[in-house]
């Protein structure tokens, strides 16, 4: 079964967003680290939706969250209508450099797409799909 929460893209959207992942990892039966893990993408991709794809663009529009669970795990989807940005296309931070020599940005969407198991991004006319995938640890040592 399919759950959905549809927000205006604003800053005020956050906290219902996350709270609606938070509640679905629970109903899946995910752990505390598995839920902070898909709060942690949640969170720092809407947020870039929100700045990025909305507010710096000069746009506005709304952001629906779903969320399916299955045999595998959770899947979380966030759409929105923003302008387009593949989070994998972002480059990776470099860790190695002194705090004061690296650029500003980066950091959080590398953290979002570390704690998921699986990112999926699609853009068409219709407008931007995020899926983040969490499975489920394998109960018995057979899997």
């Amino acid at each position: 079964m399919m759950k959905a929460l549809r927000v205006e893209g604003t800053l005020q959207a956050i906290e219902p967003i996350v709270k609606f992942a938070i509640q679905a990892a629970k109903e899946a039966g995910l752990d505390d680290q598995a839920t902070f893990r898909i709060r942690l993408a949640v969170d720092e991709l809407i947020t870039n939706i929100i700045m990025h794809g909305y507010m710096e663009a000069g746009r506005s529009g709304d952001i629906i969250i779903s969320s399916e669970i299955d045999e595998e795990g959770l899947k979380i989807y966030l759409e929105d209508y923003g302008v387009s940005h593949d989070p994998r296309n972002t480059p990776p931070p470099n860790l190695d450099a002194p705090l004061e020599e690296r650029p500003l940005g980066g950091l959080g969407i590398y953290l979002a797409l570390w704690a998921i198991d699986q990112f999926h991004y699609e853009h068409d006319r219709n407008g931007n799909r995020s899926v983040l995938v969490l499975e489920r640890p394998c109960p018995s040592k057979t899997c």
